[in-house]
């Protein structure tokens, strides 16, 4: 079984190949704004590089969000098309959730993982995940906040490490007691989502294309200009 994996909901755009030894291709880049300009080429060079076609790609997992409203629409479309035009299954993954396996696995499993993605507006979605337990479900806060609610379970002892690019772009607020992940992962990285994704496909939990849905946790930048304008009115 060979998944394609696509991750856009960052900054970063990232193909990636496995199958049930791993990951075959790993492709990232960054796209600013444009990927959907980049997506594409990434993916024909990554099958290039591991010398498949599309047609030998049993199933396609993509980052739903929440990130950027952009990059998540590009991804989730493209995803989408390729999974209906090639007739196999789609795994949709959240960014907390691929950043979660990847802290978890570079932590072995021994500390509080906090992936965090930024959200702008002085917010983030984050999310925490104790040794041996699923993630907690999304939340969306102040990054002050999401760092007091940390800064509390290292007071009491437990170690705790925070990751994503909202722990970046926010790593002074931190306690000291809180260590942030390096740059390494300051995205999603497309490598554990094409890991998750053979898993996912194997275990028989991917879904129909159509049934995938992106997640935001928030209205659009725009929208929420638009309707700051128009209070009162």
């Amino acid at each position: 079984m060979i998944a394609l994996a696509i991750e856009t909901a960052s900054l970063d755009v990232g193909v990636a190949l496995a199958d049930e030894t791993g990951p075959l291709v790993v492709l990232a880049t960054r796209a600013g704004r444009r990927h959907a300009e980049t997506l594409h080429p990434l993916v024909e060079e990554a099958c290039r590089l591991a010398g498949v076609t599309l047609g030998d790609v049993g199933g396609v997992a993509v980052d739903v969000g929440p990130g950027l409203f952009t990059g998540i629409r590009v991804g989730l479309a493209a995803a989408k098309g390729f999974a209906v035009a090639l007739g196999v299954p789609l795994v949709g993954l959240t960014s907390l959730e691929i950043l979660h396996a990847a802290m978890t696995a570079a932590s072995n499993g021994t500390a509080v993982v906090a992936p965090m993605v930024d959200l702008r507006r002085g917010e983030v979605a984050w999310a925490l995940g104790r040794p041996g337990e699923a993630l907690s479900e999304p939340r969306l806060s102040p990054a002050g906040e999401a760092a007091s609610a940390l800064a509390a379970l290292a007071a009491g002892g437990e170690s705790v490490i925070v990751g994503g690019d909202g722990a970046r772009r926010y790593s002074g607020l931190f306690d000291p007691r809180v260590a942030v992940a390096g740059p390494e992962l300051a995205a999603p990285p497309v490598a554990s989502l094409s890991v998750r994704a053979v898993a996912s496909l194997e275990a028989g939990k991917a879904s129909l294309p159509m049934e995938v849905q992106p997640v935001y946790l928030r209205e659009p930048d725009a929208r929420i200009n638009w309707s700051k304008m128009h209070e009162g009115l």
